[in-house]
This record gives C-alpha cells, structure tokens and sequence, in this order.
C-alpha cells in the first residue's frame, strides 16, 4: 500500500517484478524488505520479529493472488487479497484512508504491548539523574513526574523499610472523588496513611498548599505529613507559602517541598548501588499500566543510550 501510494501505476497484488503478463508488476519484497521491515524493528516488532520476512515460501511468488488454495492459512490470504484487491482501482483518496486505518489499528496494538525495558547491570548516580531530568524535561500534563514519584516511593519504602505499600492516584482522577489526601499515598502494614505526596509538574504555589491542607484535614484517614514533589516554589509567593506551612505545623501537619530529581539524589546517595537499576524497572512498570506509548518509548530510548555506553 506504502509503495502504491508513492508510485500509482504499482498492483497491491505484485510481490516482485514479473514478465509483464500483469501490469503493474514491481519488487514489492525488496521495497518492504528496506523500508517496512526496519520500520517494524524500531517500533518493537509490531508486526513480527523476523528480521527478513519476505523471503519465506509464501512470499515467493509474483502475487498475492497466485494461488493460495496452497497456502496453509488460505482463509487468512483470501481475506488479505480480497481486502486489497478493490484498492488497487480505487484511487488515491480511498487508498490513502485505507493505509491510514491500517496505520491506526498498528498504533492500538503497539499501544497495548509491554516495553523490554534495557536496564543496566550498574548505572552511576550521576547518570541515573541525567535520565531522569531528561525525561521530566518534556511536558507531559503531570504523568511523568506522577510516574517517577510513584516509583520513588515505592523504592523508598522498601530500601529504607519506610512503608509497606505505595499507592497512587490516575492522572485525571480527582483526589476528592476517592477521598485520597494525596496523589500518591504511603501506608504502614495496617493501612495507615504516614506520607501522603502531590505531584506538580511546575512551581508550587499559595493555592496550591491552601487546597491541599483542606483535603489533608477533610481525608477519613488521619494526616501528619504532607510532601510536595514539585520543581520548586514561586518566588512572589515564597514568604506566604512559608508562613502557611508554618500554620499547618502548628495544628499538627508537616508540609515540606522538595523537587522530584532532588529527592532522588538524596535517596540514591544513601542507598546502596544495586538499587538504581531497580528504580529504572519499577518506573517502567508504572509507565506500562498507566502511560501510552510516546512516554514508554522515551523511557525505553533513554535507558538504551544508558545500555549503548553513556558514561559520567
């Protein structure tokens, strides 16, 4: 279809060049083989991990339509030609709307699949925080600061026997709509919220400390601690903010601010090596149960810079 639409007078049908019995006819095998199949490796064998299909018995023929009672899955092939069969008369509008939805369907199965992640034996400190300020560097509507936050956490919590369960909220999810005190949530063993986290994708201000404090003194669970994960705090806002959490510690709520790479660094800095990597693996799990595919093709793109050699 790809080859059709950038050369007209190309059959959908043909697979190679024949001997001019059928018009049309051109090297379909050996344009996919350069074109298609490279595509289909840098977008995680979406469409098989065969490095070179075309070659196989199926494929060694001048068409699609030459003879499938043959073939072994013949209702799959019939199904194909009859497909591409009408396309190949019907002008450039309906073809290229036809590659579209082709396009589209590939784009919902990539969408569903679980990235393999290339996490490092070791990775130094320094070069796990590059990663992560890289991949925070891009606007993403808060879900990648949630992301890494949730990971954090749940390192933390384990690293230092700090908490025995890490929850989080879903990105458009109201924390009012589920009582939650917090975006991301640390509990003890018996359920007890210790930490409650909101995350912020830019710098922390008086409404925001404002709002929270009410939802922390509103939650059913009993709050002392309330972390904001965000780059920083305004400025012009700065002395109010403080004074606030002044307040709120003065009615027994801890409130403190700390940027998310920050955090990591101090964590990392205290905790063994052999932790960092599973930091990596744990926010490429909540990548692949909450993000779509451009944030989980980000993270597997810059942990494989890591894997290729990047060094401190």
């Amino acid at each position: 279809m790809l080859g059709k639409i950038a050369n007209e007078q190309r059959s959908l049908l043909s697979l190679q060049l024949g001997t001019g019995q059928f018009p049309g006819d051109w090297d379909a095998r050996s344009f996919c083989s350069a074109v298609i199949v490279p595509w289909v490796a840098d977008n995680h064998d979406i469409l098989g991990k065969s490095p070179d299909p075309y070659v196989n018995n199926p494929l060694r023929r001048r068409r699609l339509d030459e003879g499938t009672h043959q073939l072994r899955y013949k209702q799959e092939w019939d199904v194909l030609v009859s497909f591409l069969a009408p396309l190949d008369s019907s002008g450039r509008i309906k073809l290229k709307s036809a590659f579209i939805r082709c396009l589209e369907s590939a784009a919902r199965r990539l969408a569903a699949q679980s990235f393999v992640y290339q996490i490092p034996i070791r990775v130094s400190l320094p070069q796990m925080i590059r990663v992560l300020e890289a991949f925070l560097s891009d606007a993403s509507g808060g879900l990648r600061p949630l992301v890494v936050t949730a990971a954090l956490m749940t390192i933390l919590g384990r690293g230092f026997s700090l908490f025995a369960n890490v929850s989080s909220q879903g990105l458009n999810e109201a924390d009012s709509s589920s009582g939650a005190p917090g975006d991301v949530m640390c509990k003890d063993e018996d359920g007890n919220i210790i930490l409650a986290i909101e995350v912020k994708d830019r710098n922390l201000t008086l409404a925001d400390v404002r709002s929270s404090t009410q939802k922390a003194r509103a939650s059913s669970d009993p709050l002392s601690n309330l972390l904001f994960a965000s780059p920083s705090i305004r400025d012009d806002q700065r002395e109010a903010i403080c004074e606030t959490m002044e307040t709120a510690w003065a009615s027994g709520l801890n409130i403190s601010q700390i940027g998310v790479v920050d955090l990591t660094y101090a964590t990392f800095s205290l905790l063994s090596e052999d932790w960092r990597p599973r930091l990596l693996r744990e926010i490429g799990a909540e990548l692949d149960s909450r993000a779509d595919h451009e944030h989980r093709r980000a993270w597997h793109d810059l942990l494989s810079n890591i894997s290729g050699g990047d060094r401190p």
